[in-house]
């Protein structure tokens, strides 16, 4: 298996590294890279447990990001769950939980790095 073979890190890069991109300095792509661990973590558990989550990471979206727009908070959420489908297709048999992730830049390139448990 394929999957087997690459660091936790590097499958963080391939399901959302277009997504943690988006960040315009280090400190924002930090912020992507939360979201996304978010979602590789609910996409790691039992498919019947995810809208909970989904759910209760919005309630805690908007509790931190109060002035936004409805159409905002859709688009958080949609965002959301199209990682979650992107980290399945891709890698539907790694079932690690992230337990911490940071991008650093090193020689003008950036780099994640991540703690992570098997359960």
């Amino acid at each position: 298996m394929e999957s087997r073979k690459k660091k936790i890190s590097e499958m963080v890069g391939d399901f959302a590294g277009d997504y943690i991109s988006l960040g315009d300095d280090i400190q924002e792509m930090q912020q992507y890279l939360h979201a996304a661990i978010s979602t590789w973590n609910t996409a790691c558990l039992d498919k019947k447990d995810r809208p909970r989550l989904i759910k209760f990471y919005m309630k805690s979206y908007r509790k931190i990001n109060p002035g936004q727009n409805k159409k905002n908070y859709q688009g958080v959420e949609d965002d959301f769950k199209l990682l979650i489908k992107q980290k399945i297709k891709l890698y539907p048999d790694v079932d690690v939980q992230i337990i911490d992730a940071q991008i650093e830049e090193v020689y003008g390139k950036t780099h994640i790095k991540v703690a992570s448990l098997n359960i």
